[in-house]
């Protein structure tokens, strides 16, 4: 599968040089290997030829997602059994196929191997006498027969015998192999394109099993919706643009584990189901350690793409040893971000950013909290201390483009009891991509603000399209 990354244009205020990086020589290796030994017999040269045009490892690992995604059988699950099938035959193939010339995937028994796997039985024959062309004669090894039970997919309609016959070096493909054979090992290729038409990473749908803890859990919880609360938790949604017109949803938790009786490092389950109109649905089960912080707080964060609309929330969260859980209903509006309006994503609030060290991402590949090199801790509650800073950050979607520039103007403003303050607006003009969203944020200090509650306001006008829209985000100061 390629991974929830977007190319992005930054307007943040933070003023954070990130690095360029230059491409290590592993990880040449790996994309040369990938290249020429593990994909050599399934690729077309067009892709060849798209794939070392590529400049960014980014690009280069999205290719790659994009690759398989394409041959696989059923696209709407994770699972790649076309892949896992072909990197099974690729291992037997490196290890087994090692003499001659043309080792691996280059030999002839390597080719055959990965297109028709391995043989139901295997037939030795009698070596010999051969009498060479030019004259003379030469000892002739045991010729091999791998036998197969017929492939229509391929043209082979019938059980078919491949020879190999040891000419020179090594063994090789007999001289008389049939036609049918040869067609066969030539259309491979193309048969496994079970999706040769797609052009995004298809959303992976996941199924509770009805008969599990947590598929009975929530189905009964739908039936009676008496919450339980055992774990004590908070939960704030994230939303963002997704690929294939969907809205990616990412869900930050925070648990008391004094008050659950947990500990801090213990693996936590998180499973539900988005309930939307028209018989629409999202189910949803991830399983996680959490990450320790300060106090007797964990915080952990998941996420999972679903279609615009208005959705119930059956969240569940368990822990390892299914003794303890917590059952949450809740109203959930997803927005819609491929209207090609005007629109921003979810504002983040957050005490500090950070250079990223290790990047963290949920299993889907995307971490809406990270951009780039830089890391945004959320602040769940919107609460912060007078001593504190406040980053603001943002993502701007659909902005109008003239002759491949945006203009955009971004102002902020803090709403207080006693009025209204005006920050330092930003300016944004620069060429960008189509389908590029726009960073947008501020850092503000907090010790001015006396004790209260606050809205702040976004404010963004796009000059190109003549449109505004604004966005506005509680949080308190003790």
């Amino acid at each position: 599968m390629r991974k929830w990354t977007y190319p992005v244009a930054f307007l943040f205020a933070l003023s954070l040089i990130i690095p360029c990086q230059a491409i290590e020589e592993n990880d040449e290796d790996k994309y040369e290997k990938w290249l020429n030994n593990d994909v050599y017999l399934l690729l077309s040269q067009e892709e060849v030829n798209e794939f070392r045009s590529l400049k960014t490892d980014e690009e280069r690992d999205a290719f790659i997602e994009l690759f398989w995604a394409k041959r696989d059988p059923s696209p709407a699950t994770k699972e790649n059994e076309f892949k896992e099938e072909w990197y099974a035959r690729l291992k037997h193939v490196e290890e087994n196929f090692k003499s001659g010339p043309k080792k691996g995937v280059r030999s002839d028994m390597g080719r055959v191997y990965m297109f028709f796997g391995p043989p139901a039985r295997t037939r030795v024959g009698a070596g010999g006498v051969r009498t060479e062309s030019a004259g003379g004669s030469q000892m002739e090894a045991p010729p091999q027969a791998w036998i197969y039970q017929a492939m229509p997919d391929l043209g082979l309609h019938q059980p078919f015998n491949v020879t190999f016959r040891q000419y020179q070096y090594g063994y090789d493909l007999d001289q008389q192999t049939p036609q049918t054979i040869l067609r066969a090992m030539e259309i491979f290729p193309k048969v496994v394109q079970f999706n040769p038409d797609l052009e995004e990473l298809p959303r992976y749908s996941v199924r509770l099993d009805a008969n599990s803890f947590e598929g009975k859990l929530i189905s009964e919880f739908r039936a009676s919706g008496e919450v339980v609360e055992q774990i004590p938790f908070q939960w704030d949604p994230h939303f963002s643009q997704a690929s294939n017109e969907s809205t990616y949803i990412y869900l930050t938790v925070q648990i008391d584990t004094k008050a659950a009786g947990m500990k801090k490092d213990e693996e936590i389950t998180f499973f539900g189901i988005l309930d939307g109109q028209g018989g629409k649905s999202e189910e949803f089960l991830k399983t996680m350690k959490s990450e320790k912080t300060k106090d007797d707080q964990i915080v952990v964060g998941f996420g999972f793409p679903a279609t615009s609309g208005n959705y119930t929330l059956y969240l569940g969260v368990r822990n390892k040893n299914k003794d303890k859980y917590s059952l949450l209903k809740a109203p959930l509006e997803v927005p819609e971000y491929w209207n090609a309006e005007l629109t921003i994503s979810s504002v983040i609030l957050s005490p500090k950013v950070d250079k990223v060290k290790n990047i963290q991402e949920d299993e889907e590949g995307y971490n809406p909290y990270i951009f780039g090199q830089l890391e945004a801790t959320p602040r769940l509650g919107h609460v912060f201390k007078s001593s504190e800073n406040m980053s603001i950050i943002f993502q701007v979607y659909n902005a109008k483009l003239v002759e491949g520039e945006v203009s955009l103007q971004i102002e902020y403003f803090i709403e207080a009891p006693e009025g209204t303050y005006k920050l330092r607006a930003q300016e944004f003009k620069q060429k960008i991509e189509t389908g590029k969203a726009i960073t947008g944020g501020t850092e503000i200090p907090l010790s001015p603000l006396k004790p209260g509650d606050y809205t702040f306001k976004i404010k963004v006008i796009d000059r190109n399209a003549v449109k505004i829209i604004e966005r506005k985000v509680l949080f308190s100061v003790k």
